[in-house]
């Protein structure tokens, strides 16, 4: 008796040939329809992408005009407000001159050419001279930038922040941006002295004693305006040598 452990060869009945035949063209019937809808999709894909690509063209071509219009619009707006502005600035200018006498005219522009102080040449020397001839000098300047509107050396000594100084430069300034200006004044100083640092300060301290003759500013759209003169008038400044020069770190007029 027979023990092999091979498992029992069952054998398949032989298919004829019309029968592999048959089946032969149902699997390339197969094999075309699956290629044919693999083609479709990728055609679909493709059509999907093309449309959807010019779609965001266009979205994006008219982003652009859009942003480009706008941006032209407003800058034609800022031009023209620009222009507004020029306009009626020369049209208040031209109202201001019109409303100046022959002598009005004749005061401004002798204020208008008020020569630039002369430098002491010890304003830059590290001493207590040097300190006290550049406050004379910054008083000239005080001057000068009412009667001028010039006030480039005035802030080139002063300290960011000084208030004293900054009050002057922007009250002259002021003045001028509307058509105004100051006559001379005539100014003497007294006394002067100089006082070293203290301990836990940060500026040496300048002590004035002056004298003003009178003011007048001119204002066009409100006439003049007189300070009568102020005799022996009390001011005090802060000041430290910086970068080759003595600078104005703060003020103060001491009230009689």
């Amino acid at each position: 008796m027979s023990t092999s452990l091979r498992p029992p060869v069952t054998v398949r009945p032989r298919q004829s040939a019309a029968t592999r035949t048959q089946r032969s063209v149902v699997g390339r019937n197969r094999s075309g329809v699956r290629r044919r809808r693999r083609r479709a999709a990728a055609g679909l894909v493709a059509v999907c992408a093309l449309a959807l690509g010019t779609a965001g063209c266009s979205l994006k071509d008219a982003k652009a005009e859009a942003s480009v219009s706008a941006s032209a619009s407003a800058s034609a707006a800022i031009a023209r407000a620009e222009q507004g502005l020029a306009d009626a600035q020369a049209s208040a200018t031209a109202s201001r001159e019109a409303a100046l006498t022959p002598e009005l005219k004749a005061q401004r522009d002798t204020a208008l050419a008020e020569p630039a102080p002369v430098k002491n040449p010890q304003v830059s020397e590290e001493t207590s001279e040097g300190a006290v001839a550049s406050v004379y000098y910054f008083l000239d300047l005080y001057r000068y930038a009412f009667m001028t509107g010039d006030t480039t050396e005035l802030a080139a000594m002063s300290e960011n922040g000084c208030v004293f100084c900054n009050s002057v430069i922007d009250q002259a300034t002021e003045l001028h941006k509307e058509g105004g200006w100051a006559n001379r004044w005539e100014q003497d100083i007294t006394n002067i002295r100089y006082y070293e640092k203290l301990e836990g300060y940060n500026y040496n301290l300048i002590h004035v004693h002056i004298s003003y003759g009178q003011m007048t500013w001119f204002y066009p759209d409100s006439g003049p305006s007189v300070a009568e003169p102020d005799e022996d008038r009390e001011l005090k400044l802060g000041v430290r040598y910086i970068n080759g020069r003595w600078m104005i770190g703060e003020g103060e007029v001491i009230p009689k």
